[in-house]
């Protein structure tokens, strides 16, 4: 079975992962990019010229199998960076040349070698696979699944965050709530989490849990977020949407909501859940209990944050919600876009 690329996506990666490119040529030797698609005397375009210590590397690229006209293609390309360096256009430096194929057939593989051309047989499908896994925003991406912290509602945490205003031990704490240790311990991995809080060793409140214990509301009840505190938890969601687990979950469950819309609106409990055990990268290990579980605190959170609204078990997205979506898939994709 053929993978379907262009062929100018494989060169992509070549052209960019320089340690991709020295494990499938088998060389050790630190290289660099001179040129790619360099135009020569003849108005042909060779793929890749790479530079080694002591060679310039000609690279031509094929996602299909190879055939001879490839090996007198790239032979004519040789002579004519040869040509380039009598003319003092090109360093004079050895060249060794390549035709890099996903597959080989031997005669071909004869003719190259007779001709002073390197085969590579390579594989496009490893190449991607690779590749996708390198990009670092897509490896912090793919490792960032949602945890359950126990805790229904993000109001509940002021409990903790309104005891912080000094530097506190876990005991002290368990005594200023009145909360159990383990449920004070779930409590702060939910806070680290979101960014408002940090434990080394005692527990303290982070430049970003200060600017919303600031924001309180001294004449409401411990159990309220006010508008200014919201307003703080979003902005430190949408400016950092790989941030952890927690924040992760709140905007997989508004962006359940709000591509869903698409197809029910409201939508339905049931629907959201799966497509947000989807997002999620849970659909292997949450059983149905627990990825309604899930959802519904995820959810509950995108609702103390103003980004969500429920009747019933039915959902729907705010102006705020659709609003912090766009802002979010703008901050995502710039972040994607710069570890390319």
């Amino acid at each position: 079975m053929n993978l379907e690329i262009r062929e100018s996506q494989i060169e992509d990666i070549f052209a960019t992962q320089l340690d991709e490119v020295k494990s499938i040529l088998s060389i050790q030797d630190s290289i660099s990019l001179i040129s790619r698609q360099k135009i020569l005397p003849s108005g042909n375009k060779l793929d890749l010229l790479f530079l080694s210590s002591t060679e310039l590397l000609l690279l031509e690229l094929k996602a299909v199998r190879s055939e001879i006209k490839f090996c007198k293609q790239v032979i004519s390309y040789k002579d004519e960076l040869l040509e380039l360096q009598e003319n003092n256009k090109l360093p004079k430096l050895p060249i060794k040349v390549y035709l890099v194929c996903p597959d080989f057939l031997e005669k071909h593989k004869i003719f190259c070698c007779q001709n002073y051309v390197i085969p590579i047989q390579f594989s496009p499908y490893n190449l991607l696979k690779n590749y996708y896994f390198k990009v670092k925003a897509v490896t912090k991406f793919i490792n960032l699944k949602p945890s359950n912290h126990g805790l229904w509602n993000l109001h509940l945490l002021n409990r903790i965050i309104y005891s912080l205003e000094n530097k506190q031990s876990i005991e002290n704490l368990v005594q200023n709530t009145d909360l159990s240790r383990s449920t004070v311990g779930s409590y702060l991995r939910l806070s680290n989490e979101l960014g408002l809080t940090i434990r080394k060793p005692l527990v303290e409140l982070t430049n970003l849990g200060f600017k919303y214990f600031e924001k309180k509301d001294p004449l409401k009840p411990i159990d309220f977020i006010s508008d200014e505190q919201i307003e703080i938890l979003k902005d430190h969601i949408t400016q950092n949407p790989f941030y952890s687990p927690a924040t992760f979950g709140i905007y997989s469950a508004v962006e359940a909501i709000f591509s869903l819309s698409k197809n029910y609106y409201p939508v339905p409990l049931k629907e959201a859940t799966k497509y947000f055990t989807i997002l999620s990268g849970k659909i292997n290990e949450w059983q149905p209990k627990a990825a309604n579980d899930a959802f519904i605190m995820y959810s509950n959170y995108g609702i103390d944050l103003g980004l969500l609204a429920k009747l019933g078990r039915e959902y729907y997205i705010t102006p705020s919600g659709i609003k912090f979506m766009l802002l979010l898939e703008l901050n995502k994709a710039i972040i994607f876009v710069n570890s390319i």
